[in-house]
């Protein structure tokens, strides 16, 4: 457990989780195909981005989840804008950190495949 959660922080920081030195991107949108590094494929199957997607998704819901709670609790917002500003604030934080997610996603399936040195 300890390993995943290692590997997947340094996913987040967007490094390879193999050597933990190379760059998952080569630039802000495109990928690397492998690690610069160490050589450590980061995609090895054609669907492999879904996990990713779960992985944001989930976090994105987590987040969403506390900030209505919290905002619902301190504040008497109307329906219309609780609905306007946790639509903005979901699309605006998936945006951001997808890649990030992405790199998480990266290092739980390093793990996962058991390719940690």
């Amino acid at each position: 457990m300890w390993e995943m959660l290692r590997c997947a922080w340094v996913g987040m920081t967007l490094k390879c989780p193999a050597c933990k030195t190379g760059r998952v991107y080569r630039s802000l949108t495109e990928m690397n195909h492998a690690c610069p590094n160490c050589g450590v494929v980061f995609e090895r199957e054609e669907g492999d981005f879904l996990g990713a997607m779960v992985v944001a998704y989930s976090v994105t819901a987590v987040l969403l989840g506390v900030g209505i709670y919290v905002v619902e609790v301190l504040t008497d917002l109307a329906p219309m804008l609780h609905v306007l500003l946790w639509s903005l604030v979901a699309t605006a934080f998936i945006l951001l950190t997808y890649r990030n997610m992405k790199g998480i996603w990266l290092g739980i399936l390093h793990v996962m495949m058991g390719l940690t040195r």
